[in-house]
């Protein structure tokens, strides 16, 4: 079987993933996302670092790393996931491309259309009772999913805090930022060429969005930047001299 792992150089994960595992380059096919756009949209990698097997997602996100390198060495590993909405939560916010499509359109609907993503971010994949335990999250009643919105939105907020500040920080930029850069940041992540670019009604949702997150940095401005400065240094020099 061929492996392949998806990864981004300033994916901390991605960075724990390749540090833990010395010669994973003789287990997998390693793809930078950073270098080219293409897996992102054609193969749909809403999260890295993410494995693949034979071109299907198996296992990705938020992943413990131990049990990812069993996979990828050929060893047979399985997960119990007791609770796929929670596991689709967390792999949520550990995704700034789904916490935006939730954040910006009040819905899960849109990430849910990424079936693949789901599966391999929430362990289901690895989970011997996976599809019939999927049913939790794909049935969601309407009532359902805006309980699960209103839990976990204010984490999906701080997620998008943060990769706005990082990403900010890769570009050479200060870190400030005010609530039209903030605004027109969100529309660009939710929107490709003119798809998803919001229009009337959906202009007020994106609005009500960026101010949350700019509300969300403003008021831990100085706590996000020590934290992302760590993490930077900490990583830069890894991948650098990775091969």
């Amino acid at each position: 079987m061929q492996h392949t792992v998806y990864y981004h150089p300033a994916c901390h994960t991605s960075y724990s993933l390749l540090k833990s595992f010395n010669g994973i380059q003789n287990y997998a096919e390693l793809v930078d996302v950073s270098k080219d756009i293409t897996p992102a949209i054609f193969e749909k990698v809403l999260t890295v670092p993410l494995i693949a097997t034979s071109g299907k997602f198996v296992y990705g996100g938020p992943i413990d790393i131990d049990l990812a390198i069993k996979y990828l060495k050929g060893e047979n590993v399985s997960v119990d996931v007791k609770d796929p909405l929670e596991n689709l939560g967390i792999a949520i916010v550990d995704s700034a491309a789904a916490s935006s499509l939730v954040v910006s359109t009040g819905s899960l609907k849109p990430v849910l259309r990424f079936r693949e993503f789901i599966m391999a971010a929430t362990g289901l994949n690895l989970d011997p009772e996976g599809e019939s335990k999927s049913k939790v999250i794909f049935d969601l009643s309407q009532k359902e999913e805006e309980q699960f919105i209103e839990k976990w939105r204010k984490k999906m907020v701080a997620t998008l805090a943060y990769n706005l500040i990082r990403e900010r920080l890769y570009l050479g930029l200060k870190p400030d930022v005010d609530p039209e850069t903030v605004l027109l940041w969100l529309e660009a992540k939710t929107s490709f060429g003119r798809a998803g670019v919001p229009y009337l009604d959906r202009v007020q949702n994106l609005k009500v969005a960026a101010n949350e997150i700019y509300d969300y940095i403003k008021e831990r401005k100085q706590k996000i930047e020590d934290k992302l400065k760590n993490e930077i240094e900490e990583i830069k020099s890894f991948f650098t001299t990775l091969k």
